[in-house]
């Protein structure tokens, strides 16, 4: 016999297993991976890098200094952050903890600003990453408070009116939302907020007296185009929040899985300058701490920053090649997208037209998990947007990070199963990977 919580968690989704994925000569009808968020276009400069510029110290085989990161690599971090992530005032290694991903910190967020059982929440606008729901609340118990935008820009500074509202809905309802989450630049969107739009949700916050943690994952994959004018992201770090909010309640989230395609190092960080807040982030993240091999990586990664400078650039310059790619690819098959922001690894696509909703007896959400469920059995791996808490059904998050061959079997893929004209696309694009 179980408890009930393993019943609950044995229903959980999770990946376990072999994989098979797509190559055009060694695989043909292996999977085409378009559902974990990750960057493999830089992949093989950052192995090369790890393989030619790394030996191991003796203390990575021990526990060394403890589990929320050492010495080394919280300065090594706290120094990249200074280089490029523009903060208001220099982030210190004290600043900073880390853990074996910032999935773990998600949660631990969960734990330290909201009692299990008070009806107490934390507010986040949709659609969003659909994995914060497990993040924040599969363990913790917690309610999650999740705010439609319909025609209002949830990155400018109306959608402080939005959260407003939604704040005092909730309360209204008897629901107490400690924290807000935002994600910028945004997931799955690509969107970085205004600068304006930060200062007020901060000022938001302040007047609130809640939290506001900011999930800056994707800070670095930004990428300019000429076709459109380009957005910046701005860190919340950048800001001056004295006279905004209590210094205290801002919570800033960063790591090497996206911006470094490194995330098999299972390696995040959280920025804080909550004293209370790292003492028990500490304390509870010695059940999730990072390896002592992955810490020595990252801060020698991080320590050369002339590295860093131009395997950024390598990145970003990769991402606007393929996301221009994917974008043309789409634009044949006659498949809509949403066409905004400059960030990420992923396009929101629109495929409500081609629901097989016949065959659900009308019900469109269904239709939708139906149509992922087809996509699976031709080896086409897709979130789609219910699990974004998307407010209409249809939508699915393709990623781009992947490779020129894979990125265009994939759409094909995509394209024969929704029966749209672009079963035989021709090299449109021909990438150039050299910078």
């Amino acid at each position: 016999m179980l408890s009930c919580r393993a019943a609950q968690f044995a229903q959980t989704g999770f990946a376990h297993g072999e994989k098979h994925p797509y190559h055009p000569r060694d695989c043909p009808d292996g999977e085409v991976n378009f559902a974990n968020a990750e960057n493999s276009l830089i992949r093989d400069e950052l192995t090369r890098y790890i393989n030619t510029h790394n030996t191991f110290a003796t203390q990575c085989s021990s526990y060394n200094e403890g589990f929320t990161g050492n010495y080394q690599l919280r300065s090594a971090m706290a120094g990249h952050i200074n280089a490029h992530f523009n903060p208001a005032k220099p982030v210190e290694h004290e600043d900073l903890t880390f853990a074996a991903g910032v999935t773990e910190l998600n949660e631990v967020c969960a734990f330290l600003f909201c009692d299990h059982g008070k009806r107490e929440a934390i507010m986040l606008g949709r659609p969003i990453y659909g994995s914060f729901k497990p993040d924040l609340a599969l363990r913790t118990g917690i309610d999650l408070e999740y705010v439609s935008f319909e025609d209002v820009d949830q990155f400018g500074v109306d959608c402080v009116g939005v959260y407003e509202k939604a704040f005092e809905d909730a309360k209204a309802r008897g629901v107490n939302v400690r924290a807000l989450l935002i994600c910028n630049p945004h997931n799955p969107l690509g969107r970085c907020y205004t600068r304006e739009a930060l200062v007020e949700l901060l000022r938001l916050c302040g007047r609130k007296s809640i939290h506001l943690i900011s999930d800056e994952i994707y800070a670095l994959s930004t990428y300019g185009r000429e076709d459109d004018e380009p957005e910046t992201f701005t860190s919340v770090l950048s800001i001056d929040v004295k006279g905004l909010v209590d210094r205290e309640h801002v919570h800033v989230l960063y790591g090497m899985s996206k911006d470094f395609g490194a995330a098999g190092m299972r390696l995040g960080c959280v920025v804080s300058w909550n004293e209370t807040f790292k003492k028990a982030t500490r304390a509870i993240c010695r059940f999730s701490s990072p390896s002592e091999y992955s810490q020595a990586l990252a801060a020698s990664i991080l320590e050369d920053q002339e590295f860093v400078n131009s395997f950024l650039a390598k990145s970003q310059k990769r991402l606007l090649q393929n996301r221009l790619l994917a974008e043309c690819l789409l634009d044949r098959t006659g498949i809509e997208y949403y066409d905004k922001g400059n960030a990420g690894l992923f396009l929101w696509i629109d495929l409500s037209p081609y629901l097989p909703i016949q065959d659900t007896g009308g019900d469109p959400w269904a239709a939708e998990l139906l149509l992922s469920e087809r996509f699976d059995k031709r080896n086409i791996g897709m979130a789609y947007g219910q699990g974004f808490q998307a407010t209409e059904p249809g939508h699915f998050r393709l990623i781009f990070g992947v490779d020129e061959d894979t990125l265009r079997e994939g759409i094909r893929r995509i394209s024969s199963e929704i029966g749209t004209s672009g079963d035989v696309i021709p090299r449109m694009i021909k990438l150039t990977m050299e910078v």
